[in-house]
Parts: C-alpha cells; sequence; structure tokens
C-alpha cells in the first residue's frame, strides 16, 4: 500500500510526531511505501516533499500581542486553510496513496485536509491523540485552575466560553468554542472512515461526545523494537525513582515534589524540560535526595531508565497512553501513576505498580516509599509489567491490528 501520514509536526516533539514517526519505519520494514504531509519547522526531518509542507505559523507567538488583525489570522488558520487543502490536494496528486492516515492536525493543518481526501474518494483513518473533538481545550482541563472539567461533553462547546477554559480567557476561549462548532458543523467527523483511539477511556469520551461508536476502534500504540532490545535481568538498580517528561502543572510535579519531601529517604530524579515557574520553584521545593538533571536524550536517557527502581508519571489530567509508562515497562520498570484517564489501562494496581488518587501527595509519598523499600517485589512488578507490554504494545501486534483496520477503511481491499 501507498500510505499518506498526515501530522503538524514533521520532527520527534511529542508523542504524536514520535508515534507517526515510528509507524513510519514500521510500515516500510512491511513493505509499504509512505509519505509525510506536514507544517514547515526548521526542526524538521528532511524530506523530498517537504516543498508542499503548509508555511509555518506560531499561535503562541501571534498570541502574545493580541490585535484584531492577529486574531483574525488565527482564527481563519485554526478552521480551515485553504493552503493546506490545496498543498494536501497536489501531495496527493504526485504520491498517489491508496490510504491517508492522520494524527495530530488541528489549528496548523486544520481538518481542512479531510474534506479534500474525501472529495478523492480516499480511505480515511484518524489516530486521535487528544479530546479536541469533543473538547475545545483538547484536554478537559480549565487551565487557569487545573480543574478537570467535561461540561463540553455533548457538544455544548459554548461551556469552553462560560469558563473560559483556555488560558483563563474569554477571547481564546470563544474562539476555541468556535473552531469547535465550525468542525462540527462542517461534518468532520462523519468523513473519517475509522478514529484510532490509544485507550479505551479516550474512545469512550469520543463515543459519549457524539462519535459513530461503529467508527471507534482501540488500538494501543506500540514501542519501536530497539526498545525492547535489552530485557531486564534481577541485576541491581540505582535505587531511585524517575520521573520523565515535562516538568509542569497538569504532569502532577507539585504534588510529587511534596510526596517527595514527605518521603526524603527516597532518592527521586527529575528529567525533561521545565516550565518557566517551575523551574524557578525547584530549588526551595526539592526534597534532600531529589536533583534535577534536565532535559535528556538518547544514551542519558535510556541509562537513567534501566538503572531505575520505578518510575513515576502522576498527571493531574486524562492521560490518553502516556509513552513515559510503556516505555518504563518495556525496561522491566513498574510505574507509580494517577488513578485516572487511560492511565488506569496500563498499570495495574499492585501487579504493575501503584494507582494512587490524582494530587493526593500522602498516597504518593506512600507508593514511593513502598517501592524504594522493597527491591524485591518491584523487580517482580517490572517482569510482569514487560509481559504485558510485550502482549499488548508490541509492533507486530500494532501491526497486525493495524492492517486489519486499513482494509476495514479501503472496503475490504
Amino acid at each position: 500500500m501507498k500510505i499518506l501520514l498526515v501530522n503538524t509536526r514533521h520532527f520527534r516533539g511529542g508523542g504524536d510526531s514520535t508515534y507517526t514517526l515510528n509507524l513510519a519505519d514500521l510500515l516500510r520494514e512491511a513493505g509499504h511505501e509512505v509519505g509525510f504531509f506536514a507544517m514547515e519547522d526548521e526542526r524538521s526531518l528532511p524530506d523530498p516533499n517537504a516543498d508542499l509542507f503548509v508555511s509555518h505559523i506560531d499561535f503562541r507567538e501571534l498570541n502574545k500581542k493580541k490585535t484584531p488583525g492577529r486574531m483574525l489570522k488565527v482564527a481563519g488558520r485554526a478552521v480551515y486553510s485553504r493552503e493546506a487543502r490545496t498543498k494536501f490536494g497536489r501531495m496527493v496528486d504526485r504520491l498517489g496513496p491508496d490510504l491517508v492516515h492522520l494524527q495530530n492536525i488541528h489549528a496548523h493543518l486544520t481538518p481542512s485536509v479531510i474534506l479534500e481526501a474525501k472529495k478523492r474518494g480516499l480511505p480515511l483513518v484518524w489516530t486521535l491523540h487528544d479530546f479536541k473533538l469533543v473538547c475545545p481545550n483538547s484536554h478537559f482541563l480549565i487551565d487557569r485552575t487545573g480543574e478537570i472539567c467535561e461540561a463540553c461533553l455533548g457538544g455544548r462547546f459554548y461551556q469552553a466560553a462560560l469558563k473560559r477554559c483556555k488560558k483563563g480567557s474569554l477571547l481564546a476561549s470563544l474562539m476555541a468554542s468556535g473552531e469547535a462548532y465550525a468542525h462540527r458543523w462542517m461534518g468532520v467527523a462523519t468523513k473519517v472512515d475509522a478514529f484510532l483511539s490509544p485507550s479505551a477511556f479516550l474512545a469512550g469520551k469520543m463515543i459519549e461526545g457524539g462519535l459513530p461508536a461503529e467508527k471507534v476502534r482501540h488500538l494501543p500504540l506500540f514501542l519501536p523494537p530497539a526498545m525492547f532490545a535489552q530485557t531486564p535481568g534481577d541485576k541491581e538498580d540505582g535505587g531511585y525513582l524517575l520521573f520523565i517528561g515535562r516538568l509542569t502543572r497538569i504532569k502532577g510535579i507539585h504534588p510529587l515534589l511534596a510526596a517527595s519531601r514527605l518521603v526524603p529517604e527516597v532518592p527521586l530524579i527529575l528529567a525533561g524540560a521545565a516550565d518557566e515557574p517551575v523551574l524557578e520553584d525547584l530549588p526551595r521545593e526539592l526534597g534532600p535526595q531529589a536533583q534535577y538533571v534536565g532535559l535528556k536524550h538518547g544514551e542519558e536517557l535510556w541509562r537513567l531508565l534501566t538503572e531505575a527502581r520505578a518510575v513515576v508519571v502522576p498527571s493531574l489530567w486524562y492521560e490518553n497512553q502516556p509513552f513515559a509508562i510503556t516505555e518504563a515497562f518495556a525496561v522491566g520498570k513498574p510505574v507509580i501513576t494517577s488513578n485516572l484517564g487511560g492511565m488506569t489501562e496500563l498499570v495495574k494496581d499492585r501487579e504493575r505498580g501503584f494507582l494512587v488518587p490524582p494530587g493526593d501527595v500522602e498516597a504518593l509519598a506512600g507508593a514511593m516509599s513502598w517501592l524504594a523499600g522493597h527491591p524485591q517485589k518491584a523487580r517482580l512488578m517490572g517482569r510482569q509489567a514487560l509481559e504485558y507490554v510485550l502482549a499488548e504494545h508490541h509492533p507486530e501486534v500494532h501491526y497486525q491490528r493495524l492492517m486489519e483496520i486499513y482494509r476495514s477503511a479501503s472496503g475490504g481491499a
């Protein structure tokens, strides 16, 4: 098959782009032809068809100084992009794909590409990486408070404006509501042949929000083969717990730091980029055995992960299917995570780690202390985690399930 993968970023800059590039490798290894459609970016990987990528737009920069002209530009680009539709059509003419597989397309590419794909009769599948189709703010959170909110579920998108859920701004929230209504009126969801949901939780919310149940398919994400290359043994670990990811409020960094101070005997390493407010507070919030090592990549990150006793993912929002959890499992590490969203499907409590109430500092501290004090049982949990991830998130398992969906979307061809 010839498959056109569509994602805003053509570089490894988040879960959506990581999955897209991993999927391209998987499909090519199986003998398929793969092309990309994305947005221009100085960080993009080289691509022979980059001349047809959509021009770059930086919404954060535009939003720093809100003027009527800038707001109109943001609103126009976020809802429908004539440029994206035109260039996508030219890409289809050039590559001649049998199927289009969408990833993260909102705002920068826009669902305008869906309209062009269906005009040409192309089978269309869409892997969902957030809740954008049923929540104008994408993640069921009110930004200014960090509160989980489902008021918009069921098409009540005006609630986003009433609650000023996006950045605490009435204007930004109105624009998000308008975008959601526009895409609902355009019938975007009706034109997609299959929605692929990495977690059953996300799938349930999509159906609850109005997507046709028969179009929503649960397909867990996979890890590349290299992640399974070094299966863990019973060797001693470094004794520390590890947080990997962006140090930000919704990732639960503040409860984690507070829990660390309750159990000062437990070593904790935090690796990742930090939001500026968090970075400013870190010196006084770090416990005596906690250290922040900054953003790590490649071999350094791999070493931190393989030598950890366990990984902590204390997110305060409905995470879909965090790679931090499955990557920990792939090297035989248990995970402490919040009893929320898709995280509950990965971490079986007291078998592959611990589930704790979101934001519960004492419960989090208790789980951290227990794993730190029970190295043998931690390794047993890690082995059970590895067994699970091999069964559900191995590339070959993902490929077989995906091919069934591709064939169905293509009319059984």
